[in-house]
């Protein structure tokens, strides 16, 4: 069954809604990601509908790359969500893979990209927390990513963190 853009979209912030924004112990009680009711509820999260590829998309003439540049230069949106429609589309590895080398292309712009995939194994005791719907990357500002870090360390949210599950997600940062 093909799903439509905008069934992809709700499927995706039913996902945020009922996973992500839910308070667990495993995260000091805080919500799985604290920061994505509040940019959900203001609409600041940019949602593309995009079939990304290590094919035609790892270069700097890339859709891709332009979807990267247009949301980095609004002052609209803090996140951008861009969304597979093709739920089998790339292997876990594969994502890791297209996400590195993305992170690589935009690292110049202050941008960082993160993928989800349903097969990921990433969790914190047991709360697989990139097991989304649909395979997806999103993007941020490296500004914001080290401001919402910040203020989680102080707070409880890192107490059940293994040192290899904060290295997975880059820290320190810099």
């Amino acid at each position: 069954m093909i799903n439509s853009d905008l069934e992809i979209i709700n499927s995706m912030v039913e996902y945020m809604h009922n996973f992500l924004e839910k308070p667990h112990r495993a995260f000091g009680n805080m919500p799985i990601c604290p920061f994505v009711e509040k940019a959900r509820l203001q609409n600041n999260i940019l949602y593309h509908i995009y079939r990304f590829s290590p094919n035609y998309d790892l270069n700097l003439n890339s859709h891709l790359i332009k979807l990267i540049d247009d949301f980095r230069t609004s002052i609209s949106y803090e996140v951008m969500l861009i969304i597979h429609p093709d739920q089998q589309a790339m292997t876990l590895n594969e994502s890791q893979h297209f996400v590195k080398h993305l992170n690589e292309i935009i690292s110049g712009t202050g941008l960082t990209a993160f993928a989800g995939n349903s097969d990921d194994k990433f969790n914190i005791q047991g709360v697989y927390t990139r097991q989304a719907p649909y395979i997806h990357l999103t993007i941020q500002t490296d500004k914001s990513i080290k401001i919402a870090s910040e203020l989680l360390l102080k707070t409880r949210y890192y107490q059940n963190w293994s040192a290899e599950n904060l290295k997975y997600v880059g820290f320190p940062r810099k």
